[in-house]
């Protein structure tokens, strides 16, 4: 059975959310290469305006298929002068990417962003992007996000060569230092994990993950990772993620 996902960008301007679009529609087979905000060949800045400037100024759609679900993305302006254009849009959203740059952290209009999902109930992904460049301080951005946003996040990734080229992304796993720090924000949120925090008992990684996609669809955790989209690192992860949970 096919499922259908709503799924919104948002960001402070220059974050580089469009640029993430494209590279969700080329790896759902929807475009040969990803294009480029700069060089005007993006797929969702199309008006005149948008093109010339290398912002997004309307909210604009693009729908493919990927994994047997079908994703309507959309893409919303940055910058502040279009928030009523992000506000009309969230109704009807399931989710939303949150996307930050490592560099600029999070800004003013990321604050407004957030209350318009916050008080909508709307389950959030943020993705702290750029982190090839110089600069770019991921831990920063996280102590940003818990002072300025929301304490209630789980970091689902870890980062090695920062404001480098050859900056990498390593997933969750049993077996690394995040699992631990992840469990027990979990057991904030769910009795049963915290039942079994405090008695000891080991939780295996599928009941993990199941107890973890049901605080984040009711928006009580919200996930965080990491990536450049300039260079497609994480990109296929997060389209996953948001997909998935």
């Amino acid at each position: 059975m096919q499922h259908i996902r709503n799924i919104g960008i948002l960001a402070h301007v220059d974050a580089g959310k469009t640029s993430i679009t494209e590279h969700f529609l080329h790896l759902a087979g929807k475009i040969a290469q990803p294009g480029s905000v700069d060089s005007g060949t993006s797929q969702t800045d199309f008006m005149e305006v948008e093109r010339e400037r290398g912002i997004s100024v309307k909210a604009s759609g693009a729908s493919f298929l990927y994994r047997n679900t079908k994703v309507n993305l959309i893409d919303t302006p940055g910058h502040v002068d279009f928030s009523a254009e992000v506000a009309r849009v969230l109704p009807a959203l399931d989710a939303a990417i949150v996307v930050l740059s490592a560099v600029e952290g999070v800004q003013s209009h990321t604050e407004t962003i957030w209350q318009l999902l916050k008080n909508n109930g709307i389950p959030t992904l943020f993705f702290i992007n750029k982190i090839d460049r110089v600069g770019a301080d991921s831990q920063r951005v996280i102590t940003e996000i818990q002072k300025d946003l929301t304490q209630n996040i789980v970091v689902l990734q870890e980062t090695t060569r920062e404001t480098t080229q050859q900056s990498t992304v390593t997933d969750i796993t049993e077996t690394n230092s995040l699992y631990t720090n992840l469990l027990e924000s979990l057991a904030d949120k769910d009795e049963e994990i915290l039942d079994d925090f405090l008695e000891e008992k080991p939780v295996p990684y599928p009941k993990f993950k199941q107890h973890l996609g049901t605080a984040i669809k009711q928006a009580d955790l919200f996930p965080v990772m990491f990536g450049s989209a300039k260079y497609g690192l994480g990109m296929e992860k997060l389209l996953e993620t948001v997909i998935e949970y």
